[in-house]
């Protein structure tokens, strides 16, 4: 089984999670994506939160990971909280993305999520510091 190591960031404002809508899975899902040889994890958030929200992040710490299974790839993401210092969130890749959503964190359950938003939705409900 192929294995992906991803990264992407938590944005949080108002106690909610900025998220992207993905057209083809219709899911709502973390900003992010894979990490490129020779990147680091905090390197790829940041770099991918460019591409995809026209906007640039600091990051403030590294909140946890996660391996899991999906479409049979064993993927490792690291999640990061980060905070916007430049821009306003916008679509980047409006191939990919029809949408972004400040969600409520306890109207999560509500939404379709990708199984690595379903992860830290319950990293989240069990205590994982978002802060």
């Amino acid at each position: 089984m192929e294995k992906l190591v991803l990264s992407g960031c938590v944005i949080i404002k108002n106690n909610s999670i900025l998220l992207l809508h993905r057209i083809k899975r219709n899911w709502y899902e973390l900003p992010g994506g894979k990490i490129m040889p020779k990147e680091l994890p905090e390197e790829a958030a940041v770099r991918e939160l460019k591409e995809e929200l026209r906007c640039d992040v600091k990051i403030v710490k590294k909140i946890g990971q996660k391996d899991f299974e999906e479409n049979g790839f064993l993927m490792t993401y690291h999640w990061f909280l980060a905070k916007i210092i430049n821009g306003t969130p916008q679509v980047g890749e409006p191939h990919t993305f029809d949408g972004l959503d400040y969600i409520p964190l306890n109207r999560l359950e509500d939404y379709a999520l990708s199984p690595n938003m379903q992860n830290l939705a319950i990293a989240i409900k069990k205590g994982l510091n978002i802060q």
